[in-house]
């Protein structure tokens, strides 16, 4: 049996433009989240704390020897996962890599090596903060 020429049109590194410009998106909108839940924690903690003690003044409320602020923090780091995880899956699917789909949290920290190899290739690049990918110039 004799091996395929075509080894490119056999590959699983072929993206898109399109599939690349949506999973810089999904990285552009990820320090937003990220902002969007450390305002959440600034502003849960405290309102849990008072509610635990408002409710069951003055040691406040305990579930499972633990205060509702643990628990509150325990939420939101399960939520934080939670986020990693989606958007991790989410670039996995946009750019068809299996490494990063296997593991979406630690592959969502190497997806902009895939995203800037794939885009090389094509003769593309992104400037600025994860901008859309534009030609790349002649003296890079």
């Amino acid at each position: 049996m004799k091996p395929p020429t075509d080894a490119a049109a056999l590959s699983l590194d072929h993206s898109s433009v399109e599939e690349l410009d949506a999973a810089l998106r999904v990285y552009r909108r990820l320090p937003l989240e990220l902002l969007g839940f450390l305002v959440l924690l600034l502003v849960s903690i405290p309102g849990l704390s008072w509610l635990g003690t408002a409710l069951s003044p003055p040691y406040g409320v305990y579930i499972l020897g633990q205060d509702l602020v643990t628990w509150g923090l325990l939420l939101l780091l399960a939520l934080l996962y939670g986020l990693f995880r989606w958007r991790g899956r989410q670039v996995g699917r946009l750019l068809n890599a299996p490494e990063i789909l296997s593991s979406p949290v630690f592959g969502l920290l190497s997806g902009t090596e895939i995203i800037a190899a794939r885009a090389r290739a094509m003769g593309l690049g992104w400037r600025g903060f994860y901008g859309p990918l534009r030609p790349l110039r002649d003296g890079r």
